[in-house]
């Protein structure tokens, strides 16, 4: 079966919000940039056993501020990176400042550190890892190339009396280590496989690839040959452990998400699940059904499972309002029986704005505010419509039996929309066990959406449909422990 529609587009911003973002996070970046060595030199002075004129003479603040532009440069690259290939991340104001707040941990730390005990133990790594879980993981990988090396050079400034092979060998095992870093994490993410990757990484790569490196060095004994890699192991430590202290931080602050927070928030213990479950047990029981539909459609077609589940966990939170009025809550009694129709489809739609609400006020990730305004798109409730029209017999203006949208904009929402008519539609009508039929209605329920054009403002594509079709048809079966009859 194939779907008559058009492509998604790639989310875009426009010209103003982005000429906007771009100035203020520029600001920002201007100013971190050219205040970063000074405050770089001003921690080595408070450490080292040189004085202030030395370490703040005209040629050393000339540096400075070549280094400063270097950071500016470098800074404006990841920002031109985020308006081309992430818009969404782009225009977030949380961006720019995760940015600054994460490469101003290492540096500053970094004279401390060095000067007391090694250039090896520097915690570049931490960098990669906060914008891999947070921002995105492509730029993850720049920068986890391209750190290092800034910072190997900018220190070098600071420090001249420093051994400048032990800085380059220094970013050379951090922007190697970050790389399988980065990419084992990408495999398995979980707190535990977090510290045994780290783990690995430090003693199978950075600690042999210190030794070897050092070996290329002269006047170096084995002792501190020794010595250097056990620092380079535990620079990778040092960047796990900062990253699981500080993450959570990042999260609470900026209204961001990861996929151990995502899992916190939907867990049965959590305030607003478990609020849910009391007030409205049909809807949670609707949520949870929805969130194993969603976690396996959005790992079929490439997309966060750890977000789809959430999004399927707080889509319907907007009905804690007024859990009554929802039909999976009602037993015998329907308050829409004494309500004309335009008062009722007020009370229905309203859950959408409301379910934001409510995840705004609570201080979740706006992703899933986002997810419960957007999950019915501005689709018609079309039974209130066609009452109000059996009660009146006039045409009605369909306007206002509509949700007020907007239409899902990422192809999560897309996933939640789908999903959301499909468990409700086969827990009312049942599983038909032949496969064809099974087939055909799961098509007519997608295929009712894309007719609707409720996805021309997201990025889901033919191929993504179908495939979220093929997923739906194996899985909606399995959670009700049905099978259906396939044709040979």
């Amino acid at each position: 079966m194939q779907y008559i529609t058009q492509k998604g587009s790639t989310p875009v911003i426009s010209r103003q919000e982005g000429k906007n973002a771009w100035k203020k996070a520029e600001t920002l970046f201007f100013l971190f940039s050219f205040s970063l060595p000074f405050l770089m030199a001003l921690f080595f002075y408070l450490t080292s056993k040189y004085t202030f004129a030395e370490i703040f003479n005209s040629e050393r603040v000339i540096s400075y501020v070549l280094v400063g532009v270097v950071f500016f440069f470098v800074f404006t690259f990841f920002l031109w990176y985020l308006f081309s290939k992430r818009p969404d991340v782009f225009i977030r104001n949380s961006t720019k400042w995760i940015l600054v707040a994460t490469f101003a941990l290492p540096f500053l730390l970094a004279p401390i550190l060095s000067y007391y005990l090694s250039d090896f133990i520097i915690p570049l790594v931490f960098c990669g890892l906060v914008v891999f879980l947070l921002i995105d993981d492509k730029l993850a990988y720049i920068i986890n190339a391209v750190i290092p090396i800034i910072f190997s050079l900018s220190y070098y400034m600071i420090n001249p009396y420093d051994d400048l092979f032990h800085l380059f060998s220094s970013a050379t095992i951090q922007l190697v280590s970050g790389c399988f870093v980065l990419i084992l994490a990408k495999k398995r993410y979980t707190r535990l496989s977090f510290l045994l990757q780290s783990l690995f990484v430090g003693v199978v790569i950075a600690f042999p690839l210190t030794i070897v490196l050092s070996l290329l060095s002269q006047g170096d004994t084995w002792r501190n040959f020794i010595v250097n890699g056990i620092y380079a192991s535990l620079s990778i430590l040092i960047s796990l452990a900062s990253f699981m202290v500080l993450t959570p931080l990042y999260e609470v602050a900026f209204r961001l998400y990861s996929n151990f927070r995502l899992e916190e928030i939907c867990a049965a213990n959590a305030p607003l699940i478990e609020k849910l479950a009391k007030e409205a047990p049909g809807t949670y029981n609707h949520s949870i059904a929805m969130s194993i539909l969603a976690q396996d459609c959005a790992k079929a077609i490439g997309e966060n499972p750890a977000l789809a589940k959430a999004g399927a966990c707080y889509h319907d939170i907007g009905k804690l309002y007024n859990p009554i009025c929802f039909s999976e809550n009602q037993t015998t009694y329907n308050p829409h029986d004494n309500y004309i129709p335009e008062v009722s489809v007020t009370m229905i739609t309203k859950h959408t704005t409301e379910g934001a609400a409510i995840i705004r006020r609570n201080r979740l990730p706006e992703e899933l505010a986002q997810i419960a305004e957007e999950h019915h798109g501005d689709q018609t409730v079309s039974y209130f419509l066609n009452k109000s029209i059996k009660m009146t017999d006039e045409k009605m203006n369909s306007d206002l039996f509509k949700y007020k949208g907007p239409r899902p904009s990422t192809k999560i929402s897309a996933i939640i929309m789908i999903v959301d008519t499909v468990e409700a539609a086969t827990r009312a009508q049942g599983i038909n066990k032949d496969e064809r039929q099974f087939r055909a209605f799961i098509h007519s329920l997608i295929e009712s959406k894309v007719n609707a054009q409720q996805f021309t403002d997201c990025p889901l594509t033919f191929k993504d449909l179908t495939i979220i079709e093929e997923t739906l048809l194996k899985s909606v079966p399995a959670i009700y422990h049905q099978r259906i009859k396939y044709t040979k």
